[in-house]
Order: C-alpha cells, then sequence, then structure tokens
C-alpha cells in the first residue's frame, strides 16, 4: 500500500490500514509514522456525533509502532491546545489516552489527571461563554469527566470512585460559577449510569448517610430536568395549531419559519391534521417569495409531506439561483416516485447537471435500464469532508438496495464501503453486502479493524460463522 492509498483509506477509518501494519516488516512500517501522526493531529470522523470519534482505530493505528513517545507528544500537545476549542479533538484525544491508561501507560493518567486539573481550575476561575453562547471549557470538562468515568479503569470500584469524586467537584463548580450548573453535565450523568449501572448511581445518590454534595447534586440534577421539561412545554404551547397561522408568522418575517422543523409537519399528521398540512403545500405552490418557499420546503420536503407537493413548482425551484431553496426542492423530489421525476433526473443526468440530486430521484425512481448511466453519476460525485451532498446520494442508495426488485448495481455497495467517509453509513453498507453474500474472508478480516466498532462486532460474528466456532 503506498503512503497516498493509506492515507485514504485512514480518513474514511478502514481496517485496512491497521491490517496493512500489521503485515509490514517494522522499518517498512516507519514509513507510516508520519501518515498516523498527521490522522493524530486533527479530528478524522466526518461526523463524529453520530459515528463516534476514531479514538479506538487511532488507537490501533499507534500501537502497530514499536515507540509510542512521539504519538503521546503530539496527543498532549493538542490536549491542552484544544481546551477552548469547540469540536470533537478533545474528545477524541482523551479517549485515545484512555485506552492508553488501560494498557497502563502511566504518561497518559498524568496527562489526563492535568489536564482535569487545569480545566477545573479554569472553569472555577468564572470562565463564560463566548461571543456566541459557545462555551468549549465547559463542554471538554464534560468530555474529559466521562472519558474518566467510563474508559480509565477496568476496575468498577474506581470508576465508581471517579464518578462521586466529579460529583463533588461539578457541585462546587455550580457554587463558584454562574455560568455552570449540574443539568449542563446531563452527559456525563448519561454515561456513567451506562458504565457504572442505573442501580448502582441510584444507590450512590440515594443513600441515607450521602454527604452534602452528593444531596446538593441530587436536588439541583432533578431541577435542571424540571426546568428543561417546562421549556419544552412551553415552546410546544407556542406552535401554531393552523397552516393559517404559521402562514402568518412566516409572512411576517421570511426567518420565522426556521424556529419550527419537519418534526411539527408529521406531529399534525399524528393528529389527524392532514388538511392543514395540505393547506401548507398549497401556500408553497402558490407563494411568489422565494424566501417564503424556502420555509414552507423546510417543512414539508420529507417522506411525509412530499407527495403532497406541486411537483411543476418543485421542478422550477430546484434549478433556482437560491442554493438552499434548490436543494431543499431536491430533498422533496428524491421522495416522490413518479415517471415524471425519472424523466427529470435522467434529463439533468444527460446535461451533467445538478448530478447529486439526479441521482437521489433516479434511485427512487431506478430502472434495470439505468444502470449505466446511474454508476456513472455516482462516481463522479466528490467526496469531501465539507461536501453534504455525496452523504445524501450514499444514504438514497441505501434505501434503493432495500427496496424488493432485481437488477440493483450491486458493485455501488463495494465502492461506498471503500469510499464514504461515514463509518456509520458503512456499517448499514456492510450489513446489506452481508445479505447479499459479498463479504468475503478478506473483506471480513479488514473489517474487524474498521473504526466503527459494530462493524467490527459484526465482522467476528461473520468470521466465527465461517469458521464454524
Amino acid at each position: 500500500m503506498t503512503k497516498k492509498a493509506f492515507k485514504y483509506e485512514m480518513q474514511r477509518g478502514l481496517g485496512s490500514c491497521v491490517l496493512a501494519l500489521k503485515n509490514m516488516e517494522e522499518a517498512q512500517r516507519e514509513a507510516f509514522r508520519s501518515v498516523v501522526l498527521w490522522g493524530c493531529s486533527r479530528d478524522l470522523a466526518y461526523d463524529a456525533q453520530c459515528e463516534g470519534c476514531r479514538s479506538i482505530y487511532l488507537y490501533d493505528l499507534i500501537t502497530e509502532f514499536s515507540d509510542v513517545t512521539p504519538f503521546l507528544d503530539v496527543i498532549e500537545r493538542r490536549l491542552f491546545r484544544s481546551v477552548h476549542s469547540t469540536g470533537w479533538e478533545f474528545h477524541q484525544d482523551c479517549e485515545i489516552l484512555a485506552y492508553f491508561v488501560s494498557d497502563r501507560i502511566k504518561r497518559a493518567w498524568k496527562i489526563l489527571s492535568a489536564c482535569y486539573y487545569f480545566l477545573f481550575q479554569i472553569l472555577l476561575d468564572s470562565c463564560e461563554p463566548d461571543q456566541y453562547g459557545r462555551f468549549a471549557e465547559r463542554d471538554n470538562f464534560q468530555s474529559l469527566c466521562i472519558t474518566l468515568v467510563s474508559l480509565c479503569s477496568g476496575d468498577r470500584i474506581q470508576r465508581v470512585k471517579i464518578y462521586q469524586r466529579i460529583v463533588r467537584d461539578l457541585c462546587t463548580l455550580s457554587e463558584e460559577n454562574p455560568w455552570i450548573s449540574v443539568d449542563h453535565f446531563d452527559w456525563f450523568q448519561s454515561v456513567s449510569e451506562d458504565s457504572l449501572g442505573k442501580k448502582t448511581v441510584d444507590k450512590l445518590l440515594h443513600r441515607a448517610d450521602a454527604d452534602a454534595y452528593i444531596k446538593k447534586y441530587v436536588r439541583l440534577m432533578e431541577e435542571g430536568h424540571s426546568a428543561v421539561e417546562s421549556k419544552w412545554e412551553k415552546r410546544r404551547r407556542a406552535e401554531p395549531e393552523t397552516a393559517v397561522a404559521l402562514y402568518g408568522l412566516m409572512q411576517q418575517g421570511k426567518k420565522v419559519g426556521k424556529m419550527w422543523t419537519p418534526v411539527l409537519m408529521r406531529r399534525w399528521l399524528k393528529q389527524e391534521k392532514e388538511q392543514e398540512v395540505m393547506q401548507m403545500a398549497a401556500y408553497y405552490r402558490a407563494e411568489k417569495d422565494a424566501a417564503v418557499r424556502f420555509q414552507l420546503l423546510r417543512l414539508l420536503a420529507n417522506k411525509e409531506c412530499a407527495q403532497m407537493l406541486d411537483l411543476e413548482r418543485l421542478m422550477q425551484d430546484s434549478k433556482s439561483e437560491d442554493a438552499e431553496l434548490s436543494e431543499w426542492a431536491f430533498e422533496a423530489l428524491a421522495q416522490r416516485k413518479d415517471a415524471r421525476v425519472r424523466a427529470y433526473a435522467l434529463e439533468l443526468l444527460n446535461q451533467e447537471i445538478y448530478t447529486a440530486g439526479a441521482v437521489s430521484m433516479l434511485a427512487k425512481n431506478y430502472e434495470i435500464c439505468d444502470r449505466d448511466i446511474f454508476v456513472k453519476a455516482v462516481k463522479q460525485i466528490p467526496i469531501t469532508y465539507r461536501g453534504r451532498r455525496w452523504h445524501g446520494v450514499f444514504s438514497d442508495l441505501l434505501d434503493l438496495f432495500e427496496t424488493p426488485g432485481r437488477g440493483k448495481p450491486t458493485e455501488l455497495l463495494l465502492y461506498m464501503y471503500r469510499n464514504t467517509l461515514c463509518s456509520f453509513c458503512r456499517e448499514y453498507v456492510v450489513k446489506e453486502m452481508g445479505r447479499r453474500r459479498m463479504l468475503t474472508q478478506a473483506l471480513l478480516e479488514e473489517m474487524q479493524y474498521d473504526c466503527n466498532e459494530d462493524i467490527r462486532k459484526y465482522a467476528d460474528k461473520k468470521l466465527s460463522g465461517m469458521m464454524g466456532i
């Protein structure tokens, strides 16, 4: 494997990189050290919120080298540099260090401990959110707390002690810093319950002899939950209940529609308000203001509502100079199974314009005779970290493979497996390949080292079945 190919596959989190290092002589492996160091110096995931950080994957790559010191040097520098930054870099580095702690690497524990006290002191000194309302230091402290309570020790008693210490420190911070409250750490509490067991955590928090800090933590947590529920209930009460009311708000201010999401339309449908949703679709058909049409499309461009939208208007808006309006029009068109939509998609592909939108429309309306133009178009869509269109197209391709019917372009499954940057999507690709008996022993062995832990488990299970274990 060349360094260029290695970097490409590492960005995707493919197990082929780990497997390649395992099969190299040490001298040959050293040539790839710089590439892995590059990977450790950035957030490698495409969407860490849904696929998780690439920490276990990077750890597996790092530990293939005999000397891990240069990697720990990079991670330590970046950890302290990123405490003031939003994003997932800090979380990724915390987790990598936690895996080293599990390997009894004392330096990793020292780094995490030093960072804990460093961040705690920063927050204690009345650190506050930035001008945009982002509070990186608080969010990163929560990430560190989560790592400490869930990954740093296999000893459950030790994790309980860590949890109790963090709870006391959170109460101290809530007393000293008005910008911090216990309910900001609900993710930490949820992970603690998963790691230690909900019953264990409940017993710790509600013991009769619990100290004042523990009792205060429970009280603040309950108050926070009540405040959140009250806030959501107030927001639900403020939601318009009719199409006339909602459309009126949109006309008052072009940004008003951003307050609501397609969830509102789905709620109306569940409440048997289909006529209200149809009225919103009628407003879209008649609306002359492109900005208001955009707000309407944001609510209606989904599987449940798209069938109600006027097809001619959608096609016109898909070619709008307003990029957002165009994008949402294509989103709605991709939900429609209709001969006119298929013809429109083929027209765009023949003209080589709006390729991503056309592919998504054709995926919904695919016929066997479309195979060649369809496969070619999919492979023309750029796959980049900043790009979103390829991601939506890959999702629509998976929907195509899940629908009954023969003649599907199965070669695209392997193409998506090798090229997607999103390991969350790759998990569905892998399972679809498994359902179609496309997984060879070589592929499954590679998947045992994928950045997606569920893919690893799936591959282990499949390999065990092959070997009759």
